[in-house]
């Protein structure tokens, strides 16, 4: 069982500090990797275990989009939580595949491919969030996907 140790934490600092781990990476794949300014929300969480939810998010959205497109990171508050989300160019997840995608192991079939990860990424990410007392969902957008975490406000 998973004990956090809950303090307020400011989710722009925690975007912040993911995107700067993951620009690395980002430019390897000729990745743009971009935070929108904004109305970051304060909430009520695990600094470290909420790093790694963004930093988890990034690299997935990362590794699925194509060379020369974007990944883009926004977040804000409404009606006593705060959210983030992270929108890729991946060009769309099998509606078939979206309800086990954070499952531990699954694997659509478009992700077998060599070098491609454990299957673990996103079952951690929803494992950290229902800790957090969060909510995780995916959805299908406009050439992409949209991974959207909702945290308690603090």
């Amino acid at each position: 069982a998973l004990r956090l140790s809950l303090a307020r934490v400011s989710l722009g600092d925690v975007v912040s500090d993911a995107v700067a781990s993951a620009t690395p990476l980002a430019a390897v794949r000729r990745v743009s990797l971009v935070a929108a300014n904004g109305n970051w929300p304060t909430v009520r969480g695990s600094e470290r275990e909420l790093s790694r939810i963004v930093l988890n998010l990034l690299r997935n959205a990362i590794r699925h989009t194509p060379s020369d497109r974007t990944v883009v990171v926004t977040g804000g508050r409404d009606a006593g939580a705060g959210w983030l989300a992270v929108t890729d160019s991946c060009g769309g997840i099998p509606e078939s595949d979206l309800p086990r995608l954070f499952e531990v192991a699954f694997r659509g079939e478009a992700a077998r491919t060599p070098g491609g990860g454990a299957g673990l990424g996103l079952a951690i990410v929803r494992g950290l969030v229902l800790a957090h007392h969060g909510e995780v969902s995916v959805a299908n957008v406009g050439g992409g996907c949209r991974f959207l975490v909702r945290l308690p406000a603090a």
